[in-house]
């Protein structure tokens, strides 16, 4: 509708566009295909030049995100499809099924301590592992833990620990909403190099070849 933006990324630019768009009165969507917003920057330990914390700075605008009243969060959402003109765009969201009911979870990891399965941790550049019912890093936003039914073993064993609270549901749909907005903003960010097509330089072969972010 009139007066609402989308904003696709949640990474550090489409928080701040989001947040600015806010705080001037629109209506924001921020679309995320990952479980929580933060983008790269959340993954790093420094940044340049005054090599300042990255979450430091970072995590109190997450936190703003998501409690501005202006701003409507999509996490594990990716645009399908987009259709119309200048002012009046019509976007269908896939919203992706987490698997774990949102306002029950608590963010308390007891279900993800007793999963078998470890997988690559995608937020340590794979050089870390985590289980298949996982929140990306201790500050995501929202705190709320996500199945990875690629590989999930359907053991059920993070069921019986949620217990009482029985925030787990394997039946839970994706969705597909339609948004009606003015305009769109793009803020995808960016991908890492895959180093390994460059053989001159060792990567994938010996140990201390890594990349900035590894």
């Amino acid at each position: 509708m009139k007066g609402s933006v989308l904003v696709i990324g949640g990474g550090i630019a489409g928080m701040v566009a989001s947040l600015d768009l806010g705080d001037i009165g629109y209506k924001v969507y921020l679309v995320e295909k990952l479980p929580s917003i933060g983008g790269r920057m959340a993954q790093l330990d420094k940044t340049m030049p005054t090599l300042d914390c990255s979450m430091c700075i970072e995590a109190p605008r997450m936190v703003e995100v998501a409690r501005h009243p202006n701003i409507e969060m999509l996490t594990y959402a990716e645009v399908k499809r987009v259709r119309g003109r200048l002012g009046d765009f019509k976007v269908e969201v896939l919203k992706k099924s987490r698997y774990v009911i949102k306002d029950k979870c608590t963010g308390c990891g007891d279900c993800a301590q007793k999963c078998p399965v470890d997988v690559p941790n995608e937020y340590d550049a794979n050089t870390k592992s985590r289980k298949a019912i996982y929140v990306p890093f201790p500050q995501a936003v929202p705190n709320t833990h996500t199945i990875d039914l690629q590989h999930c073993i359907r053991c059920f064993k993070c069921v019986e620990a949620c217990g009482d609270r029985m925030a787990i549901d394997f039946s839970m749909p994706d969705e597909v909403v339609e948004l009606n907005v003015g305009a769109i903003i793009v803020a995808t960010g960016f991908d890492m190099y895959d180093p390994s097509v460059l053989h001159n330089y060792g990567y994938g072969i010996a140990d201390n070849v890594l990349t900035g972010l590894e």
